[in-house]
């Protein structure tokens, strides 16, 4: 009987900059994140269904751990925060309370299944191939290989030329080149150890390997072993309709977690991930709190419009005067991308009355845009400043006014238009 041990996991800092693990503690919803990764450009995803908690579900950004992947999902028979370095326990568990029957992953246990992480999808092909990278993980490594807790990890596949002969879904998480599942007994530093990499630290449990523990993913990752880069692919009929279930289980008991990164490389995924930036705001007095819905981001950088900034997640910040208008940014980042949101927090004393209405188009310009008020006798200055706060634009406006753009390089601006000294219109445009 595994000895099981349950130690708080202090992981407080999963948003900075620092970290080269993150996971992202946001509740995604499992069809937002399968159709913003894999949705489109190789397959149309029909409906998406996740078979487990919550929390075994995550996105997750790797390009400095060590574990060969930018980013993707997350799946985990634990807590996914879990996941996160440095390697610091030779037992992180996070028992999810579950053993629900699966005929699935029951077909490659070797006893009682628990904690189930699952993702079943309907998918439309456009090509003849698909191929899903990930890396599974492990804290059963190495001192149960070889045991009753045989945690598993399984891709199956169900339609025209890719199922089992009789009908039957097919799995094709295989070691590569054999028909073995795979799973923490077939794959270790003592079975098929060209695919296995140790991350036990020295003073950790050490077992009977020569491979040393690479610094930069023990410094990332809990997990006290993990997989190289493997691909699940198969040969598909373009435009036929295919099942897949992509799932992991504990074996044995539910303890000592494992994990699958899937990549979002994954089906003709692209290998940049742009983050989505935007936020909301709730005015409390002079105090503004921000609520920040930005995804795939992970960090943030605020403007608040008067002269202070801050790099939290969810920032609170008092203003000296919330009667006049001011104009917030916030930067999103990743390893690779930005997206930048903007929003206007205050109140203007431009009128009393309604504010003027304006037209601006195109929504996508190229050689000009066009700034059209329903009153023709509006008069005003209009901004033009790019994604660095340069003013690339300034000039007075009366009426309909044509801004000659040709020679802006593409980009993202913001768009700003005083009337008397105020600001009545801030917007983001893109050339």
């Amino acid at each position: 009987m595994k000895k099981i041990i349950y130690l708080p996991l202090l992981f407080l800092a999963h948003f900075t900059s620092a970290q080269v693990l993150f996971v992202d503690t946001m509740q995604y919803a499992p069809a937002d994140i399968v159709t913003a990764f894999f949705d489109g450009t190789c397959v149309d995803v029909s409906t998406v269904e996740y078979l487990g908690k919550p929390k075994q579900f995550a996105f997750f950004e790797g390009s400095q751990s060590g574990l060969g992947v930018n980013a993707g999902i997350l799946f985990s028979t634990g807590n996914t925060e879990d996941a996160v370095g440095p390697n610091d326990q030779a037992s992180a568990s996070s028992y999810m309370g579950g053993n629900d029957p699966d005929p699935l992953l029951e077909s490659i246990s070797s006893g009682p299944i628990f904690d189930r992480s699952m993702l079943h999808l309907t998918i439309v092909p456009h090509t003849d191939s698909i191929g899903f990278k990930y890396v599974f993980a492990s804290e059963e490594y190495c001192e149960y290989v070889n045991s009753q807790f045989n945690d598993a990890f399984g891709f199956w596949i169900k339609g025209p030329g890719a199922s089992n002969p009789d009908g039957s879904a097919r799995n094709i998480a295989l070691v590569p080149g054999t028909s073995i599942p795979v799973t923490i007994n077939n794959v270790n530093h003592l079975s098929n150890t060209a695919y296995y990499v140790n991350n036990t630290p020295a003073d950790g449990i050490q077992c009977d390997t020569t491979t040393p523990a690479p610094t930069l993913s023990m410094d990332a990752v809990q997990f006290d072993g993990f997989l190289t880069v493997l691909i699940a692919s198969a040969t598909v009929i373009p435009e036929e309709t295919y099942e897949i279930w992509i799932g992991l289980t504990d074996v044995g008991d539910g303890a000592y977690d494992s994990g699958i990164f899937l990549s979002v490389e994954s089906l003709c995924g692209d290998s940049l991930l742009s983050p989505v930036a935007g936020f909301n705001s709730n005015v409390d007095g002079s105090t503004v709190t921000f609520a920040n819905e930005t995804r795939y981001a992970t960090s943030w950088n605020w403007d608040f419009g008067d002269g202070n900034s801050s790099t939290e997640r969810y920032p609170t910040h008092t203003y000296a005067d919330l009667s006049q208008q001011y104009n917030v940014q916030l930067v999103a980042n990743n390893w690779c991308c930005s997206d930048t949101a903007f929003l206007t927090v205050g109140t203007s004393a431009v009128l009393d009355k309604e504010l003027p209405k304006l037209e601006i188009y195109p929504t996508q310009f190229n050689d000009e845009l066009v700034i059209d008020p329903a009153d023709a006798t509006l008069s005003g200055e209009i901004t033009l400043t790019d994604i660095s706060g340069q003013t690339v634009v300034r000039r007075a406006f009366a009426g309909k006014t044509i801004l000659r753009t040709e020679t802006l390089p593409n980009g993202v601006y913001l768009l700003s238009i005083d009337v008397l000294g105020n600001k009545i219109l801030v917007r983001k445009v893109v050339k």
